[in-house]
């Protein structure tokens, strides 16, 4: 049965959900400003996630935990891990809104895992706009070195990058369980299990005394990225993601107004025009995907 098409209300959805992402990574690069460890926001994300969706696991409609694909859930598991270390240690070292915006570079990445290591064809469009999408991401970490004639990739653009590469690898994973049936719950489950044994020992090793603004911030940033995953649900079942891709690029300017009022960062140029390409290639790419979907569920 095709789901109900409400585009006015998943394009709201997505808003919301970009906003929450982007408030989230704000709260972050806060509690890293203010010297938290980074362990801590690691182990924290893990923890409160799962004490927020606590009340639908142990609903009575909830699915079992139990899983028989246990290398999946692992391997997606490290594969988050590393992306949310990647980028929060990139936070550290370069403005917000460019942070936010190499990390949109992850449809680009996955379209490359999904015919490298998934086996998926596809023809000469997709990879055309994934390589304009790419050189988007060369203006971001060559634009302003360049006009000082210097060409340098900073070590936080190259973590950030490394950061969109291990979420595309999640994404792939996903991709996988979902085909094999695993129940969206029951992967994040085992997202917050994994998450929360690699970062114990860490976090018990780095660990200092907390101030109630910090665990304030802490749970603030766990609720928003739950929210934010439910508003990208919510707006996934009103609306084909051809249309919802491009909107997800809406954390950037977002992140951008939290960069200067809370950070004093002024993004220049070459991000908005990096930024303009990549919203083009991500927007071709998704209505490619959609009407190569479209096509197969054809009679």
């Amino acid at each position: 049965m095709a789901r109900p098409s409400a585009p006015l209300q998943a394009l709201s959805l997505m808003l919301a959900s970009t906003a929450l992402f982007a408030g989230m990574a704000a709260c972050n690069k806060v509690l890293l400003a203010r010297g938290t460890p980074l362990p801590l926001l690691d182990l924290s994300r893990a923890a409160f996630t799962m004490l927020l969706l606590a009340p639908w696991l142990m609903a009575r409609q909830a699915p079992s935990l139990a899983t028989r694909r246990l290398g999946l859930h692992l391997g997606r598991g490290l594969a988050g891990v590393g992306a949310m270390a990647l980028h929060l240690a990139a936070l550290r070292l370069i403005p917000l809104a460019e942070a936010i915006a190499l990390g949109q570079s992850r449809p680009l990445w996955l379209l490359i895992i999904a015919v490298a290591v998934l086996g998926e064809r596809v023809g000469r469009r997709r990879p055309l706009a994934a390589a304009i999408g790419f050189l988007g991401v060369l203006v971001i970490l060559f634009g302003e070195s360049g006009l000082a004639g210097q060409f340098a990739v900073s070590a936080g653009a190259g973590l950030a990058l490394a950061a969109a590469f291990c979420g595309a690898c999640v994404s792939a994973f996903i991709r996988v369980m979902a085909q094999a049936g695993e129940p969206p719950m029951r992967v994040v489950f085992w997202y917050g299990i994994t998450g929360f044994a690699a970062w114990l020992l860490p976090s018990l090793w780095f660990w200092r005394a907390l101030g109630c603004f910090e665990w304030a911030l802490m749970v603030a940033a766990a609720g928003f990225a739950v929210l934010g995953d439910l508003c990208a649900s919510h707006a996934a079942r009103r609306a084909e993601a051809s249309l919802l891709a491009p909107v997800e690029f809406a954390q950037v300017p977002i992140g951008a107004v939290f960069g200067v009022a809370l950070f004093g960062e002024a993004p220049g140029w070459p991000l908005a025009a990096g930024v303009a390409l990549m919203v083009l290639s991500v927007a071709y790419i998704a209505r490619r995907e959609a009407a190569l979907r479209g096509r197969d569920r054809a009679p």
